[in-house]
């Protein structure tokens, strides 16, 4: 179990979801299960994931105004 509740807000919630396509409660369960991640800064994400097009292999991904970056593996989520 994740604690990622000091991360994120509910506007944040909401918008993220929206662009991945997950209800809310979807995303929140992935997020609690670690399936989806956030990171705080770009450079904590390059560190993992590497430049753009390397984590575009893996992953997809969105980057907010604020700099935070949300994460959720290539392919369908069951």
């Amino acid at each position: 179990m994740n604690n990622f509740s000091n991360k994120i807000d509910i506007g944040e919630l909401i918008a993220v979801s929206d662009f991945f396509g997950l209800n809310t409660y979807r995303m929140l369960t992935f997020l609690d299960d670690g399936v989806m991640e956030v990171f705080e800064t770009k450079e904590a994400f390059t560190e993992k994931y590497g430049n753009d097009e390397e984590a575009a292999e893996k992953i997809e991904w969105v980057e907010l105004n604020n700099g935070k970056i949300f994460t959720k593996p290539k392919g369908e989520l069951e």
